[in-house]
């Protein structure tokens, strides 16, 4: 999620260029910028009514599609900050780097978890994510394109079988009141090594395992990023991404309307529940909890968001990687005066780490403040009587947060500055580089 170290405001010229690969991309700033406010909108103003579940139609648009365009971005970013060790043949180094890298989000996202906030923080998913792409940084592309369909295709298998092996040790661990590490992971959860392995690569919101193809399509973009060096090359990248990103969306709308057509998924879900088979759609199409549902093997074809099939990797994949090439194409048609006028929009951009983390904290303290009760601690019946306040849904409150990380991006780019946590992130990244060179 950090922004690339050493990125410029603009292209650089030819010697430059040969030397580091790409300045500062324009249209990968608005990228991350979409992909905070896509986050920010299913944070604050997804329902209209919560207890019945009824959704903005805008605001739903970027349920599961958000945080996937994160995680694509991330993989770019890999490559941009690994670029210049890698190059001057460095591997050992670059590994490190982002095995450092991973350290700090990890370090970052179990801190932020303290925090008694109704989200799913993703930074300790995405934090293992850079350590499992370490391995594969300098695999050839073919090899990981390879790689990256086999994750795609049998990691959310992989993810079912870990979830229906270790679904009737956790009920009767909660059962029997054990604690049982679920959804956000924090300090406190580390006394249960194998609870937190088995949730943050398997079974947990966005299982690492899974969110791994994200990633590594981010890297295979990354690539060709590296190599432009002039605006028409950026142009021709751009638009080889975007049709890249719509034959993986289109692939996967044909593959969901066969699921749900001829293959007969959710009569299929309807029968494993025992419900009468006009319920089965409804069933099948539900938002999931990241990883497909152990109650069904047909959950493995599901199209929803969030339930970490093969076809919504596909889905919301092919859309991650479509608006990358898009806003890759749009950037580059920005003149100084539209990039002046959008300086809140690319200073948020360029430090999407430190927005989303301000944005979580945000969300935390408003409604610490006016929940009657911690989040945590709230029964189904008291979040039911709750109804929909302002607080939990609404454009106010997603104007304030998105507000709040538009001031952090002008700040930013009108002192000069990085984004704290980038800052951190990089600083993590070069130290455990340099523990290579000075074991050299």
């Amino acid at each position: 999620m950090s922004s690339p170290p050493g990125e410029a405001s603009a292209l650089p010229g030819p010697d430059a260029a040969a030397a580091a690969g790409p300045g500062r991309i324009v249209g990968l700033d608005l990228a991350r910028f979409v992909a905070i406010a896509g986050m920010i909108a299913t944070h604050t103003w997804l329902y209209a009514d919560m207890p019945s579940g009824e959704r903005i139609a805008g605001s739903a648009l970027f349920d599961g599609r958000a945080s996937a365009l994160f995680a694509v971005l991330a993989g770019v970013g890999i490559v941009l900050s690994t670029r210049v060790a890698v190059a001057s043949g460095r591997v050992g180094s670059a590994r490190m780097m982002l095995l450092g890298r991973g350290a700090a989000l990890i370090a970052l996202g179990l801190t932020l978890d303290l925090v008694d906030v109704r989200l799913l923080v993703i930074l300790v998913y995405y934090g293992v994510m850079f350590w499992l792409i370490a391995p594969l940084l300098t695999v050839p592309t073919w090899v990981l394109a390879v790689v990256t369909g086999v994750v795609a295709v049998g990691a959310p298998v992989l993810a079912w079988l870990v979830a229906l092996w270790s679904a009737p040790s956790i009920g009767a661990a909660r059962a029997a009141g054990e604690h049982v590490v679920s959804g956000n992971v924090s300090w406190a959860d580390l006394g249960d090594p194998v609870g937190v392995l088995r949730e943050v690569l398997f079974t947990g919101s966005y299982p690492a395992i899974i969110w791994l193809a994200y990633g590594l399509g981010g890297v295979l973009i990354g690539r060709a990023v590296v190599r432009i060096r002039s605006v028409a090359a950026l142009r021709s990248v751009g638009v080889r991404v975007a049709l890249a990103g719509g034959a993986v969306w289109v692939l996967g709308i044909v593959v969901s309307l066969l699921v749900l057509g001829p293959v007969g998924a959710a009569a299929g879900v309807a029968a494993d529940a025992r419900i009468p088979a006009s319920q089965g759609l409804g069933l099948l199409l539900q938002s999931g909890s990241g990883h497909p549902s152990a109650s069904s093997a047909w959950y493995l074809l599901t199209p929803a968001a969030h339930t970490g099939s093969t076809v919504d990797l596909l889905l919301t994949g092919g859309f991650a990687v479509t608006a990358v090439g898009v806003l890759m194409l749009v950037g580059s048609v920005l003149g100084l005066l539209a990039q002046r006028i959008l300086t809140p929009v690319i200073g948020a951009g360029r430090a999407p780490l430190t927005s989303y983390t301000a944005h979580v904290l945000l969300v935390a303290v408003v409604t610490g403040l006016l929940l009657p009760a911690p989040w945590s601690s709230l029964s189904y019946a008291d979040y039911v009587a709750l109804g929909t306040p302002w607080y939990l849904s609404s454009f106010g409150m997603f104007a304030l947060n998105l507000g709040l990380v538009l001031v952090i991006g002008t700040v930013l780019v009108l002192l000069g500055r990085r984004g704290p946590l980038e800052f951190c992130v990089t600083w993590a990244g070069r130290a455990a580089g340099g523990l290579v060179k000075a074991r050299r």
